[in-house]
């Protein structure tokens, strides 16, 4: 099942969050949060069903362990979006974070050299562009152009704009020469590579045993440039911590390569930190096939 370009959430429920933390701060927004996440246990039928699909595929997590990680990670999804709010409100001072593998972006930065920053949707994509940001990274953000206009719209008007470059992915090349022209001119390209728009080319690999489609643009980008390249990802550590790890960056000669280096540490990732898988379609081939 191709992934159909929406993420959870209203703009009216992003507004009364938004607000809660300008107001009162991060605690208040985490008890509200609390009935939000009853409604989605409730009533998210589809994204129950394959999250329950995918865990169940994850040899490590025992079948009667499904339906509590099902609440956690509603859970986590929810407050990973209101620390996102309280970083750009300037309300984020207690949130901190621990890192590995900091020290070889730096270096890039340093050198003024291009780098292919890959993640994926487990934990908290915005606190690492935050951390970038820290680093004076110039930073180009590549994303589906048709997700979430109507919230896009909502946070510029509430919070203000992003503080990286989004490049909107096309139906045409014209993407493909923003990203060759910034990787030319030094700046740093981040793009996730677990989901792909209907039509889109794909590879196939396997996670946990089982065979999964990813977009092949990521890993094309990364090989075909001659781009070095780090997978990057941020998760939740504890309840206003987040740990960051980036790889060492590294060449490869094929997207094939790339996108096998990618999934061995997204294989990681997701053992280490099954609650914060927020991929709510089928991503098992054989779970989206039936």
């Amino acid at each position: 099942m191709t992934w159909q370009g929406q993420s959870k959430g209203t703009p009216l429920g992003y507004k009364i969050f938004i607000r809660t933390i300008r107001i009162f701060g991060i605690r208040p927004a985490y008890f509200l949060l609390r009935f939000v996440v009853v409604y989605y246990v409730l009533f998210a039928r589809q994204a129950k069903r394959n999250l329950r699909g995918f865990y169940a595929g994850i040899p490590s997590i025992a079948p009667n362990k499904i339906s509590s990680l099902i609440r956690r990670n509603f859970n986590i999804l929810g407050e990973s979006m209101i620390d996102r709010f309280a970083f750009l409100l300037g309300k984020g001072q207690k949130i901190t974070y621990s890192q590995q593998g900091e020290q070889y972006l730096e270096q890039f930065v340093k050198d003024k050299k291009p780098l292919v920053l890959i993640s994926a949707h487990i934990g908290n994509w915005e606190i690492a562009a935050n951390l970038l940001q820290k680093l004076n990274a110039r930073v180009n953000a590549v994303m589906y152009r048709g997700e979430g206009e109507k919230i896009k719209a909502l946070m510029k008007n509430e919070v203000g704009d992003v503080h990286f470059n989004i490049i909107p992915i096309a139906d045409d090349i014209s993407h493909i020469l923003k990203i060759t022209q910034v990787l030319k001119d030094g700046e740093f390209v981040c793009i996730h590579g677990d989901r792909y728009g209907a039509g889109s080319k794909t590879i196939e690999v396997e996670l946990f045993g089982h065979a999964v489609l990813l977009p092949l643009g990521p890993f094309q980008i990364a090989s075909r440039l001659k781009a070095h390249h780090s997978f990057i990802f941020t998760v939740k550590s504890s309840k206003y911590n987040y740990h960051f790890t980036a790889t060492e960056p590294v060449l490869c000669s094929s997207p094939a390569e790339v996108a096998e280096g990618y999934v061995r540490v997204l294989e990681e990732m997701i053992k280490n930190h099954p609650e914060q898988w927020f991929n709510y379609h089928a991503f098992f081939k054989k779970d989206a096939d039936n």
